[in-house]
């Protein structure tokens, strides 16, 4: 876990989320950013997901470097897209570092539970312009869009909410 500085892309991230909102990372990889909003105290709860046991073993080792509470403050959950994620049971979830197009088939796999949730940050790496249709065709509300650096890298990040059904 970095001491106490996020890179510019997880603090842009991180600034979406507000006091007291519960966090999903759904392919945590290292986990920085949902250790950083627990430990902060910005969020009360995060669940960290990721599809294969390594990543997810990573977080884990991150966790344990970070000092953040993994008996009541941290969950790991091994589980594709949303699948590990009960209905509602956090406020916002984060899905970044992923391809715009498999971003649009995790929201798109269960749309029951994913209209469930209030608001997710999304830092698609790749196809950006898939994504934003997708969210338009399907009724998501895009409440704000700018971009961050990363490793001499532009990464665009974008704060939505579901509307309706999907």
């Amino acid at each position: 876990m970095r001491p106490k500085k996020l890179s510019e892309r997880l603090a842009v991230m991180a600034d979406f989320v507000k006091t007291g909102e519960s966090v999903a990372d759904v392919g945590a990889d290292h986990g920085y950013l949902p250790l950083f909003l627990v430990r902060e105290g910005v969020s009360p709860f995060a669940i960290l997901t990721d599809i294969k046991p390594g990543p997810l073993e990573k977080t884990r080792h991150s966790a344990r470097k970070s000092g953040v509470d993994m008996e009541t403050k941290i969950e790991f959950r091994l589980g594709d897209g949303l699948s590990a994620i009960k209905k509602a049971e956090v406020d916002v979830v984060v899905i970044a570092g992923m391809g715009g197009e498999t971003i649009c088939s995790i929201l798109a796999a269960d749309p029951e539970k994913t209209i469930s949730f209030r608001k997710y940050i999304l830092q698609p790496r790749t196809k950006i312009e898939v994504l934003k249709e997708w969210l338009f065709e399907t009724g998501w509300q895009i409440l704000r869009e700018t971009t961050a650096e990363e490793r001499g890298r532009f990464c665009d990040i974008i704060v939505c909410e579901p509307r309706g059904k999907l």
